[in-house]
């Protein structure tokens, strides 16, 4: 298995699972946070690590690492393995979703950017959704047909705030989440419901369903 975005919260929870059922891990892809892939270079021994800056290399423990967004691209040309999880964070993980496709590999995706910029190039026959809403309906959907879907939507860090008071709402309010603790882009996308704007298109490309909504 090659995991993209192996040390955000979807990546983690990957490898926890691929450790539980006995995968072996070829690739790990990182962005900034060398210390936590080298912990997990030394856990599951991947044969392949890239990470997002040529400035970090040397703090890499590992002797085959590939870096920034060509380096994603010729890791993945170099692997054997079926299975690619794309948690990458934004724009940077459309051109991994589409060579993993490309290469003919199994994409179970995270990265909502690939679908928003370019479902209608992907093959989603061999995409499998892991972020938690589109994995719970395409699970529960299987092969029926669908003719509306809603989304839940938890509504963000100002769900409970007057319209009156949002002019004054600062960054670090917008970043303050009622439930969940995620990265500054998500938390952000989540407080102006454009979090919840990318999974409605992702379920369009997905789903095949054109009637869509989210709720509060």
């Amino acid at each position: 298995m090659i995991v993209l975005g192996s040390t955000g919260s979807i990546g983690v929870n990957a490898l926890i699972i691929a450790k539980r059922f006995g995968m072996e891990i070829e690739a790990l892809v990182a962005g900034k946070n060398i210390a936590l892939l080298n912990e997990q270079s030394k856990e599951y021994h991947p044969k392949y690590v890239a990470i997002a800056d040529e400035k970090d290399r040397h703090l890499v423990k590992h002797s085959e690492v590939f870096v920034g967004k060509e380096g994603i691209l010729e890791l993945l040309q170099k692997t054997q393995s079926f299975l690619v999880v794309n948690a990458l964070v934004g724009f940077v993980g459309l051109a991994p979703s589409i060579e993993a496709l490309r290469l003919g590999k199994r994409l179970a995706l995270a990265n909502k950017e690939s679908l928003v910029v370019a479902g209608h190039l992907l093959d989603t026959s061999r995409i499998t959704p892991i972020d938690s809403e589109h994995f719970g309906l395409w699970y529960l959907l299987g092969n029926r047909p669908v003719s509306a879907m809603t989304i839940t939507a938890s509504g963000g860090a100002f769900r409970d705030t007057p319209l009156a008071e949002l002019p004054r709402m600062s960054f670090q309010d917008a970043l303050k989440h009622p439930n969940w603790s995620m990265g500054a882009k998500i938390t952000i996308d989540s407080a102006t419901m454009t979090n919840k704007l990318f999974e409605l298109l992702e379920a369009r490309w997905l789903f095949g369903c054109e009637k869509l909504d989210a709720i509060i």
